[in-house]
């Protein structure tokens, strides 16, 4: 009865793993899991063997796949009783391993304290031929056994003691080569933990992982690919030698460990010529902290006329627990370094994080770095100093993106409130430009000076840095680039050039603090509504940061002055103004919102009038009210988009009045103007390009007309 029993199972279960059948029923959900073989048998209840096997997966983020020869391998049977599909050993051979990150996230259904659980009690192999995860692939003959168990259904996974051993390795990222000759064992387990708890890599902080290795290393290329802060390997001979014995147990290094390496490192002077040096990095664990070294010295001497590169670093971290990682605080007080060097790096935007919280300020293209830090638990040291003798500057300003050629020099000094740094650049040609696409100079100038002052504590260095940007005779070729910020029709540059000078201070966000401007031109053509005029213009101001969002600032000693000015059209003499803005407010956008009150004095109030109507088109006695003299002035003073307004303007001189609330909206003039000479008077109404002259009671018609801007809009927006 027995043999018959175990006939009639030797039939039926070979024919169910060969048939459709065993393939339909394991691949009930192929997005997450489908296998497929090529020929199966068992011989006893529980015992498989499967030949040419594929199996491939999605986990969360990960797309894996397995492929092997042969598989044999036992399920315990009595497990299933206890919803647990459990294997004993299970012996594979000519195994290819791939892991790579998917593009989606397939999560599991919920959990259920009922879900099945899935156990590995060890898979293993003496012929693992490749393992790959991401762009990381290892190749040669490789050993070992891993086993774990895990519940479905999102449940917890914990990996057993397991152990991988190969010799002859190669070990490769992407297309470079990293190791070759490897002979590595490397034992692992982890405990229990989700997929969510502790997340991604700090899952290292449930595991015990020591790592015994030796191999070659290729020639190491130190210089710097575009985009890149250190290129892979290069693909010369394998000169170099690693070997590591480190063990990390629960986030901790273990006393005793080390790593070392030696090897040929290959770089470029400033001129191009090659540089081969001599590396020597090594790491060691001591009781109570962990010590590392580098050093790059030229291997052979004389081997181009600039300095040749070289680099020493000697670091040491108070502690051997690397994980949980600790706050940037508690990290940097454990951290000492001394470092020194000098090297051509053929890009130094891995300098930019290091100065500015935010990227306003750019390092860019390739460049010279000679260097020395001195950093004592997180607090750089006096010693430390860094000169740049040529580097490409890129600094986003107030919409605006300054490029230029320049120099740096930093140094750590001692003050007696403790330490401090500084950095300077000088900036041999700059240009500036609108933070728009394709965006045309509109300014250019020599020695533009950058200073930065900081704290010498790391952590605070980026956001405590304070920056002044001065540049003094900066041509402006064409005021015309200045309309972005001018309120369009109603008052515009037509022609002209000029010179500007500017003083800045920005911190550590990028964001101006306060500053002075100045700008000077001769033979300026200015468009004041459907005005014209020409003249000399000067104008200085100081701003300073407000407390509003965005690019405002209150602005303060607003001084613009207007010579030599000529109305088209008209034959009056030439004319002059000076305009000082109080409690105004500015917000630095495209188009600009400019509000306050001004005091001007003026040559006469011919141009004031002229904004109403030809002057034959006054009384007769309007024209000695214009030839009257030098008048004090003062108004109420908007301009944003589309729109410039003077309100509550009153000009008075020794003889005559005159006030207005004047509009200039999208070209156009309108408003309402009241002049007096003597016991003469005429009031003036201009809308729609038509003027309405009062000359009956002039002066309670002009009482009468509601104000064009509110105390609000004057003093904020």
């Amino acid at each position: 009865m027995i043999g018959v029993l175990y006939v009639v199972y030797l039939i039926a279960g070979n024919i169910f793993l060969n048939g459709p059948l065993a393939t339909r029923l394991v691949n009930r959900q192929p997005e997450t899991l489908e296998a497929h073989w090529a020929r199966a048998e068992t011989w006893w209840p529980g015992h498989v063997r499967l030949e040419r096997l594929r199996v491939q997966g999605h986990a969360r983020k990960l797309l894996w796949s397995v492929e092997a020869g042969q598989a044999r391998g036992r399920l315990v049977l009595w497990a299933l009783f206890r919803r647990e599909l459990r294997f004993g050993r299970v012996h594979i051979t000519d195994v290819d391993i791939h892991v790579q990150p998917a593009s989606s996230d397939h999560k599991p259904p919920p959990w259920r304290p009922d879900a099945w659980w899935l156990t590995f009690e060890g898979i293993e192999t003496t012929s693992l031929r490749k393992l790959q995860w991401g762009e990381l692939v290892m190749e040669g003959n490789a050993a070992g056994v891993a086993g774990f168990t895990h519940q479905l259904r999102g449940g917890t996974t914990q990996i057993f003691p397991s152990v991988l051993t190969a010799s002859q390795a190669a070990l490769r990222y992407r297309s470079q080569p990293w190791l070759r000759a490897l002979s590595f064992k490397l034992q692992f387990a982890f405990d229990r933990y989700s997929y969510d708890d502790p997340p991604g890599w700090h899952k290292l902080e449930r595991a015990r992982i020591h790592l015994v290795a030796d191999g070659a290393t290729p020639i190491i290329n130190l210089g710097v690919n575009s985009g890149a802060n250190v290129s892979a390997p290069s693909v010369a001979p394998h000169d170099g030698h690693v070997a590591v014995d480190l063990l990390l147990d629960h986030g901790v290094l273990a006393a005793g460990g080390h790593a070392s390496w030696n090897g040929p490192v290959e770089t470029a002077s400033a001129g191009g010529s090659p540089q081969y040096l001599g590396g020597q990095a090594t790491i060691s664990v001591t009781d109570d902290k962990t010590d590392g070294h580098f050093s790059a010295s030229p291997a052979v001497t004389g081997t181009g006329a600039n300095i040749a590169n070289h680099m020493l670093i000697d670091a040491r971290l108070d502690s051997r627990r690397l994980l949980p990682l600790p706050s940037s605080k508690a990290a940097l007080a454990l951290l000492s370094v001394n470092a020194e060097g000098h090297w051509q790096f053929e890009s130094l935007a891995w300098l930019q994080p290091l100065t500015a919280a935010k990227p306003w300020l750019r390092w860019n293209g390739a460049g010279e770095v000679d260097a020395a830090l001195r950093l004592a638990h997180g607090q750089l040291m006096p010693g430390s100093r860094l000169t740049i003798p040529r580097l490409a500057f890129t600094a986003r300003i107030l919409g605006n993106i300054f490029t230029g050629s320049a120099s740096a020099d930093g140094l750590v000094e001692a003050d007696p409130r403790g330490a401090h740094s500084s950095m300077n650049l000088m900036v041999k040609h700059f240009v500036v430009a609108p933070d728009i696409p394709a965006g045309e100079p509109y300014l250019q100038g020599q020695a533009l000076q950058v200073a930065m002052r900081s704290s010498a504590d790391l952590l605070n260095f980026r956001d405590t840095a304070v920056t002044r940007l001065h540049f003094a005779h900066a041509e402006v070729p064409d005021l015309r680039a200045y309309n972005r910020y001018l309120p369009g029709k109603s008052l515009f540059f037509i022609s002209g050039h000029g010179s500007m000078a500017s003083d800045l201070t920005v911190d550590g966000k990028g964001d101006v603090s306060d500053g002075r401007m100045q700008l000077h031109s001769d033979g300026a053509r200015l468009a004041i509504g459907p005005s014209r005029l020409d003249g000399n213009i000067d104008l200085d101001t100081r701003l300073t940061m407000a407390k509003r969002a965005g690019h405002a600032f209150d602005v303060h000693d607003f001084n613009l002055s207007m010579n030599g000015v000529r109305v088209e059209g008209s034959n009056d003499p030439p004319w002059w103004t000076t305009a000082t803005l109080e409690r105004g407010t500015l917000d630095w956008d495209r188009p600009m919102q400019l509000n306050g009150t001004a005091t001007m004095r003026m040559k006469d109030v011919s141009v004031l009038l002229t904004l109403f109507a030809d002057r034959g088109a006054f009384p007769k006695w309007v024209a000695h009210l214009i030839d009257a003299g030098e008048a004090q002035v003062h108004a109420n003073v908007q301009a944003r988009k589309g729109e410039f307004v003077l309100d509550h303007l009153v000009a008075t001189n020794q003889r005559a009045l005159v006030m207005a609330r004047l509009r200039i909206a999208d070209g156009k003039p309108e408003g309402d103007i009241y002049a007096r000479w003597g016991i003469l008077d005429v009031g003036v109404a201009m809308a729609n390009g038509e003027r309405q002259f009062h000359l009956l009671h002039a002066a309670r018609w002009y009482e009468a007309q509601p104000d064009l801007l509110t105390t609000t809009e004057v003093v904020a927006h």
